[in-house]
């Protein structure tokens, strides 16, 4: 089966990937290796330790230079270090912006304030960091896509009488795999694709696992696996299992719908 990098280079994109999380490390060996296959990679981060305190600022700059470059089509990938856990180290000191107990949930632990307030300033500087992408491709009026997500979720003290933060597949919660998915058009792509529906279809049930279908039609790609039933923007687009937990553990496996009705049932009662 083909990965998403070989299909956009077969389709003639020059791919540049650029990464702020470590490289040579037992989690990010195997995805290193993937990063092979684009045209030219951009290593930000040679720690050892995730919590060295490099910042997602740090990719802008490449991201600049691979705008200015004279390339007919481009692609490319930005591989944030995001909101992993140790939050207190994912933003400067000019983010620390919530400090205190105001709008926090009333079952949140007082010696858990300090974590859940420190998750949200780190969302704060992702979220900076991602408009600063939008912003230069906005001012380079180019023909482009910006498509936005996570590859997981955190839970950060949301699920009522089960205080935890972070992630267990083993027991998973609908915050551990509920993500942001924002799209970004110029003006040039949307005069040259139909997007004035995608907005109609934000409430549809989708899982990033079909991210190939997604971006390949977003941009009118086709390739000879193609699923249009998979695809979130296709009027094929159909309803499918959505499957969390450990995939190395079957008896772990939940639909993560029900996952959500349980949740949605637990905190009712308490």
């Amino acid at each position: 089966k083909p990965t998403l990098l070989n299909i956009m280079k077969q389709a003639g994109y020059e791919i540049t990937w650029i990464t702020n999380q470590q490289t040579q490390t037992r989690r990010n060996t195997m995805l290193t290796t993937l990063s092979q296959m684009a045209d030219h990679q951009v290593y930000l981060n040679n720690n050892r330790e995730q919590n060295a305190g490099q910042f997602d600022g740090e990719v802008i700059p490449p991201f600049l230079d691979v705008l200015a470059q004279p390339v007919g089509k481009k692609m490319i990938v930005v591989h944030l270090l995001g909101t992993h856990r140790g939050y207190e180290n994912r933003y400067p000191k000019s983010y620390e912006k919530f400090v205190d107990h105001y709008k926090t949930p009333i079952w949140l632990r007082p010696e858990d304030v300090a974590d859940y307030n420190s998750y949200d300033n780190a969302v704060s500087y992702n979220d900076y960091v991602v408009a600063e992408l939008i912003s230069h491709l906005r001012e380079n009026q180019d023909n482009a896509l910006l498509v936005y997500f996570s590859d997981h979720g955190e839970e950060v003290y949301d699920t009522p009488g089960k205080p935890f933060a972070g992630r267990n597949e083993g027991a998973p919660t609908q915050a551990m795999y509920t993500v942001p998915f924002i799209t970004w058009a110029s003006a040039a792509f949307k005069n040259s694709r139909n997007t004035s529906q995608w907005n109609d279809y934000v409430e549809r049930p989708f899982s990033t696992a079909d991210f190939i279908y997604t971006l390949t039609d977003m941009i009118g790609v086709d390739f000879n696996d193609m699923d249009y039933s998979r695809s979130l923007i296709s009027e094929q687009f159909a309803k499918h299992p959505r499957w969390i937990g450990n995939p190395l553990s079957s008896s772990t496996l939940r639909e993560y719908d029900k996952i959500c009705l349980l949740y949605t049932s637990d905190a009712a009662d308490d």
